[in-house]
C-alpha cells in the first residue's frame, strides 16, 4: 500500500503534538510534511521573558529539526501558506506545492485589537518572537532617552509603561517589568520611583480566568511592587504619547481621561490566525477561528481529510457553548485528537472525540513569584514558581530533547539576558 501523504501547516504546540503522534504511530504508513514560516517552534508562554530581558531570544526557540525533524518520516520546510487547492488536494506555498491525503491546519492565533484606533500604529503586541524583540528594543530606547532627558514631563512619559489586559500574558508581562525596572534603574542611574507601570483592565477585577483567591493574592503582590492596577478602565484609543480610556463600571457614568506614556503593550485578546483564510474553510462568527467538529475535522470537509487544531480551531465545547480555550494544553489536546483520528482512518479503528482535560494554570509575576493551580491544589509564591519551571522541563521530556532540558536550566540560572 502506498504511503499516505500528510501535510501539517503550522508548527506551534498543536502542530508539534500532531506531528510527534503521527510520526511514532505511522512509521511505515505515512510521509509527513510540516510547513511553517519559521524553522523553530516558539515557546509562546515565555515571550515576556525575552521582552523584558530576562533571557535571550534563543531561550524560547525549539528548532524543529531537533524536535520533529529527527523522525525519518518527517520533513520540515520553511515556507508560507498561499492557497489550499481542495479540489486537487494540494497545499500551495510561496515556494512549492504539496499533495496531501490528510491535512492538519494548526496555524495558531494572533492578537485581536477589537478595532481600537491606534493599537496597530502605536501599541506593541506580544504574540511572536519578533514582537518580543521589538518590545525589548523599545524599552531600552525609552530608558536610554529618559536618562538624558531634562524635561520632567517628557521624562515621565518615557518612563511610563502600560500593559493592556490582565489575562495571563498581561500579568506575566507586567510582572516581568518589575524585574526589568530594577535592572534598568541600576544600569542607567534612574530611581525606581520614577518608573510607572500600569495594568489597564476593562473589567472590575483582574485575572478573571483564575481562582478568585489566587487572583487577589496576585493583586496584592502587584500593588506591593508599586504596580498601578487600573480596573474599570476601557481603552478607547492609543496615541504615540498617551492612551485614552473610559473609566467606570457598567452601572457608572463613564469618565474619559488620558494616561500619558510612550509605551503600550497590548495583550487583551486573541483570534485565529487570519493567514488561515487562505484555506477557505468555514469560520466561527467571531474570532477568525476555523469551525471544527468533535473529531477536529473541519466543518464542511468531513471525510475529506482536513483537520484543524490549536488556537485556530473553533470547536464549540457542548458543556459551555464556548470554543476551546486558547491555551497550550488545549492546543496539544486538539492536536492529539486530530492525530488519533488520522491514525484510526489509516489503520482502522474508532474515532476519538475531543475531551478537554486541563491539569492546571500557572502564572508567573516576575522571576520570583507566581500563582496558580495544579489539579485542585492552589499554589502561590515559591511553590508556584517551582512548578512553573517544572512544566517547561517536562515539556523538554515530551519532545525528547536533553539539549533543551539543560539549555532551559542554563538560561534560567546562569545565562541572563542583557538590558
Amino acid at each position: 500500500m502506498a504511503k499516505k501523504k500528510i501535510v501539517i501547516v503550522g508548527a506551534g504546540f498543536a502542530g508539534v503534538s500532531v506531528t510527534r503522534l503521527l510520526a511514532k504511530n505511522l512509521k511505515n504508513d505515512a510521509e509527513i510534511t510540516v510547513i511553517d514560516k519559521h524553522d523553530f517552534q516558539t515557546s509562546m508562554t515565555q515571550l515576556h521573558e525575552v521582552a523584558a530581558s530576562r533571557v535571550e531570544a534563543d531561550a524560547v526557540q525549539y528548532h524543529l529539526n531537533r524536535t520533529i525533524g529527527k523522525f525519518n518520516n518527517v520533513k520540515v520546510v520553511k515556507e508560507s501558506l498561499v492557497e489550499l487547492d481542495k479540489a486537487n488536494k494540494k497545499v500551495i506555498t510561496d515556494k512549492n506545492s504539496y499533495d496531501y491525503d490528510y491535512l492538519v491546519v494548526s496555524m495558531g492565533g494572533e492578537p485581536n485589537d477589537f478595532g481600537v484606533p491606534g493599537v496597530n500604529e502605536y501599541g506593541f503586541t506580544l504574540w511572536s518572537l519578533e514582537d518580543a524583540l521589538k518590545i525589548k528594543a523599545h524599552l531600552k530606547e525609552m530608558v536610554q532617552a529618559a536618562a538624558k532627558e531634562a524635561d520632567s514631563e517628557k521624562r515621565k512619559k518615557l518612563l511610563t509603561f502600560s500593559v493592556a489586559g490582565s489575562g495571563f500574558t498581561g500579568i506575566e508581562m507586567a510582572g516581568e517589568l518589575i524585574d526589568w525596572r530594577k535592572k534598568a534603574s541600576k544600569k542607567y542611574g534612574i530611581p525606581e520611583s520614577e518608573f510607572t507601570i500600569n495594568i489597564v483592565e476593562m473589567m472590575p477585577t483582574i485575572m478573571n480566568i483564575l481562582d478568585r483567591s489566587l487572583a487577589d493574592k496576585a493583586l496584592v503582590y502587584l500593588q506591593n511592587k508599586n504596580i498601578n492596577v487600573l480596573v474599570n478602565h476601557g481603552i478607547t484609543a492609543v496615541a504615540q504619547d498617551h492612551i485614552t480610556v473610559n473609566v467606570g463600571g457598567r452601572d457608572e457614568e463613564k469618565v474619559v481621561k488620558e494616561i500619558p506614556g510612550n509605551t503600550l503593550i497590548w495583550t487583551t485578546g486573541v483570534q485565529g490566525n487570519t493567514e488561515a483564510e487562505a484555506c477557505q474553510l468555514s469560520e466561527t462568527e467571531r474570532g477568525h477561528r476555523l469551525q471544527a467538529n468533535e473529531y477536529m475535522e473541519a466543518i464542511g470537509e468531513e471525510n475529506h481529510g482536513i483537520y484543524v487544531a490549536g488556537d485556530v480551531s473553533g470547536y464549540i465545547v457542548p458543556e459551555n457553548g464556548r470554543p476551546t480555550p486558547q491555551i497550550v494544553e488545549a492546543a496539544e489536546q486538539t492536536g492529539s485528537t486530530a492525530a488519533k483520528n488520522i491514525i484510526a482512518d489509516i489503520k482502522g479503528g474508532e474515532k476519538t472525540k475531543f475531551v478537554g482535560n486541563y491539569r492546571g494554570t500557572l502564572v508567573s509575576i516576575g522571576s520570583g513569584y507566581a500563582v496558580g493551580t495544579v489539579g485542585k491544589t492552589k499554589l502561590s509564591g515559591f511553590s508556584a514558581t517551582f512548578m512553573k519551571h517544572m512544566v517547561y522541563l517536562v515539556y523538554t521530556f515530551e519532545i525528547r530533547s536533553g539539549h533543551y532540558f539543560f539549555k532551559y536550566i542554563n538560561d534560567q540560572l546562569f545565562h541572563k539576558g542583557a538590558i
